[in-house]
């Protein structure tokens, strides 16, 4: 009896190594804190975490959002941090894992008023790759209607740069984002500290899943994402980076 026990615990064991891969997948990599290239970040760490739960590794890609969005649709990696199902890509979605808190961000002095999302129309702005897929059909109109005063830049340092320089008038983004690179370009020199910043929330938080090729680690990920939440461990990511930088908002 106690052999055959050994032998099924075996095979159990056998059978979890097997199946465990190591899942190629898409993260932008101007997104700190959520993504460092170093393979730490918010979003680094819950994907590693969740998958690690059934044994899965994780193999980081780091491209810019439009590049990975193709990447994905072409069958070139296994899985994607950047979906969410306003994509229209259909694939093997997971539970909302994070979010985004993205606002709009314009230099004080200007004094704009932005009391509505058409407003952004009358004004030269920015935001991130493929925003008009993220921020909701209403923001996407805006974006049409403006035409060329709006643009899309893949690199989120130069997103702020740009705005702090006065290059343009208003700014879209995940307000952490925005909060790490303008600290950073003030340690850089080449922003001054005393710039006043004017924020406007007019977005609802844009939730996050991540994309699988594959149902069952899909399904996986799921699982080890459930017993993160209920362990305190998902709270304490954020909790370690808000300690590293400024508080993140969950």
């Amino acid at each position: 009896m106690k052999i055959l026990r050994n032998i099924v615990t075996a095979f159990i064991m056998l059978s979890t190594v097997v199946y465990a891969k190591e899942v190629q997948t898409v993260f932008s990599y101007s997104t700190p804190p959520f993504v460092f290239k170093d393979g730490s970040g918010i979003v680094m760490e819950l994907m590693e975490k969740s998958l690690a739960y059934k044994s899965h590794t994780v193999k980081p890609v780091f491209v810019n959002i439009g590049r990975g969005l193709e990447m994905y649709k072409a069958g070139y990696v296994d899985a994607s941090s950047l979906l969410n199902k306003s994509s229209g890509i259909k694939t093997n979605y997971s539970e909302y894992f994070m979010q985004y808190h993205n606002a709009i961000f314009a230099l004080k002095k200007n004094n704009f008023k932005i009391e509505k999302l058409d407003d952004l129309s009358s004004y030269y702005f920015s935001s991130f790759q493929n925003a008009t897929d993220y921020l909701g059909e209403e923001f996407a109109k805006v974006a049409n209607k403006a035409k060329e005063k709006y643009s899309e830049i893949a690199d989120q340092k130069q997103q702020v740069y740009k705005l702090l320089m006065g290059r343009t008038e208003l700014t879209i983004m995940d307000k952490s984002i925005f909060e790490y690179y303008k600290n950073k370009l003030i340690s850089e020199g080449k922003i001054s500290k005393d710039i006043k910043i004017q924020k406007f929330e007019l977005f609802k938080p844009s939730k996050f899943r991540a994309a699988f090729r594959d149902k069952q680690i899909r399904d996986d990920f799921n699982a080890g994402l459930k017993k993160l939440k209920e362990s305190g461990k998902y709270d304490e990511i954020y909790e370690k980076y808000s300690n590293l930088y400024f508080k993140i908002k969950r």
